[in-house]
């Protein structure tokens, strides 16, 4: 990644920042205060300005993984900077952040029923990112690693965290200008949870192109 491809990226501004913490935190976590609000505290780090002690320490967590992701997207996209990112979730996330899970210890609740992961692999998570970095759409690719790493559900929790900010590192090690993110609003987040359901419990990959054209419609 060249510095000028870092400077002109919307991640590199507060605002978008700022916009991607804010959807992530409320689509995957229930985050109650506003996109404003999430501004003003990457701003000032004042959890005055948050509406709920719950918020301030989801926030501290996407804030610090955030910071992460973009200051070592510069350097090697893997499997090591995947649990790097993991690792900074010390709040509200796994009791071993960054550790991938060793046993199949956990169930993901979804619109079409309950999801049991199987243990992750090393080496299937490494071949995906890898795969990521070859395809020669950089949206596709984002939305195609995220959902990947989603439904491996690779540690105890912050899954969907960790995998969307990865693939946000690697739109920005691959000097591409926008972000992916995920909607907030109510119709199109339905949709996005009833295609990601289906692709966890069905193999339904049709969230990955619904993903890229909802980011492209929204100009990233």
């Amino acid at each position: 990644m060249t510095e000028d491809a870092g400077r002109c990226s919307e991640l590199m501004t507060l605002r978008g920042l700022s916009t991607l913490l804010y959807e992530m935190g409320r689509t995957f976590d229930n985050l109650s205060s506003t996109r404003l609000a999430t501004e003003e505290f990457l701003r000032t780090n004042n959890p005055k300005v948050l509406g709920s002690r719950n918020d301030f320490t989801l926030l501290s967590d996407l804030k610090d993984a955030a910071n992460y992701a973009l200051t070592h997207a510069r350097h090697a996209i893997d499997f090591a900077y995947l649990c790097g990112i993991n690792a900074q979730m010390t709040r509200t996330a796994a009791i071993e952040p960054g550790k991938i899970r060793t046993s199949s210890n956990i169930v993901v609740h979804t619109a079409l029923g309950d999801y049991v992961p199987p243990v992750p692999k090393e080496q299937e998570l490494s071949r995906v990112i890898h795969l990521a970095l070859a395809e020669s759409d950089p949206r596709k690719a984002a939305s195609t690693v995220f959902v990947t790493i989603a439904r491996s559900q690779p540690f105890g929790d912050g899954n969907k965290r960790s995998a969307l900010l990865l693939a946000n590192g690697l739109l920005l090690h691959r000097g591409y200008p926008g972000m992916l993110s995920v909607p907030v609003e109510d119709a199109g987040r339905q949709e996005f949870n009833a295609k990601l359901s289906a692709w966890y419990l069905q193999g339904d990959k049709a969230i990955i192109a619904w993903l890229s054209a909802w980011n492209q419609h929204r100009g990233r």
